[in-house]
């Protein structure tokens, strides 16, 4: 398949969806940790008069849908039973898996079980790469996190929730649109409901790296600059950064704050779009080592000229939306990202517009 090689991408346009987290975290470049896939299939249970949540007084219902609970006996009113109830595939919207759902905008349970071995000195969280568009989050019948923002990822940290064996999962999702939130009730705009991207169980060390940044120093075409912070304000912890195409391998130690910064004298390849070059990078701390691919270029502006690598460019684009090309449904997967960014690059494009909200971690990557 054709790579797509493009300039940049840029996430604009004329409405913003806004995502707000509560109780929740982002894991960086999580597709390089060690995890467990949640994706599959889910059972899943229609709720349009929310009740598995609230109960006759309109007040959260202790013993909601969350519970997954069973009959201790014939007289016992549980009139839900996940186990028995219809599959979704995670990832995916509802509304093209099940007619029945395909204009439904209100709440679904969503439920999966999985099996847990604890490791020693290790941490746990469970990963969302999106939920649209409000969620609460339930690990065996307890909430641990909610979510508001149908294309932003989330994490929370469950090591101290996990049961050794038999653990379950539940989601409630809703996707209702209301007067006062944009997209608005009455607006251009299909509304998808569901887990639409992957979710993972994700393995991490007790302290391990939290978030990086490697890049050509500003108005320096010899220099490489860079961060590394850590999951815990800890001083004196050494970290390494090794570029073997350029022969690099730095160490650095972190500051009180569990920051480190590089400085690295080096002449890269520039990336550009007819030679997007990509240089493995690796960072370690402790046991713990995570590899990336990373170009270096610079974009800068003269007057009204746009620069790249110090060269005027002509920007030729087109809007791309987060639509599957062969079949109804968000894009999710590596393959149909990378199939709509080729279409563009053999269209003549060298950026494209991804509207307009944050797209899947594969288009940026397959870009």
């Amino acid at each position: 398949m054709k790579k797509s090689l493009l300039i940049v991408l840029t996430i604009l346009g004329g409405f913003c969806l806004y995502a707000q987290e509560t109780s929740s975290y982002v894991l960086q470049n999580v597709y390089a940790r060690d995890y467990q896939t949640l994706n599959g299939s889910w059972n899943y249970i229609v709720d349009p008069f929310d009740n598995g949540y609230y109960d006759y007084r309109m007040n959260i219902n202790r013993n909601g849908f969350f519970r997954h609970q069973k009959p201790a006996g014939p007289s016992d009113m549980v009139e839900y039973d996940f186990d028995t109830s219809p599959c979704l595939q995670v990832p995916g919207d509802w509304n093209t898996q099940d007619d029945r759902l395909f204009f439904y905008e209100g709440s679904v349970w969503y439920k999966r079980d999985f099996h847990y071995k604890p490791v020693q000195g290790k941490r746990q969280f469970i990963y969302f790469g999106a939920v649209n568009y409000f969620c609460n989050v339930y690990l065996n019948g307890r909430q641990i996190a909610t979510h508001e923002g149908g294309f932003t990822p989330f994490s929370v940290e469950v090591t101290d929730k996990l049961k050794e064996g038999h653990n379950f999962l539940i989601l409630r999702v809703n996707n209702e649109r209301h007067p006062e939130n944009v997209p608005t009730v009455n607006f251009d705009w299909w509304n998808y409901g569901g887990i639409t991207r992957d979710v993972m169980l994700v393995s991490l060390p007790e302290l391990f790296v939290d978030d990086y940044q490697l890049r050509l120093k500003k108005g320096s075409y010899k220099e490489l600059e860079g961060y590394v912070c850590l999951s815990e304000a800890r001083a004196g912890v050494e970290l390494s950064l090794e570029i073997p195409e350029l022969k690099v391998n730095q160490k650095v130690q972190t500051d009180e704050q569990g920051r480190a910064e590089f400085s690295i004298k080096a002449k890269p390849e520039l990336w550009s779009p007819q030679n997007p070059k990509l240089y493995r990078v690796i960072l370690r701390q402790g046991n713990e080592v995570i590899e990336d691919k990373i170009g270096f270029r610079q974009i800068t502006t003269e007057g009204k000229k746009l620069l790249l690598n110090g060269e005027q460019v002509f920007l030729s684009g087109v809007s791309i939306h987060e639509e599957a090309p062969y079949r109804q449904g968000r894009v999710y997967s590596k393959e149909e990202s990378t199939l709509l960014l080729s279409w563009a690059k053999e269209m003549g494009c060298n950026f494209v517009r991804l509207a307009h909200y944050p797209h899947n971690e594969h288009m940026v990557r397959a870009a």
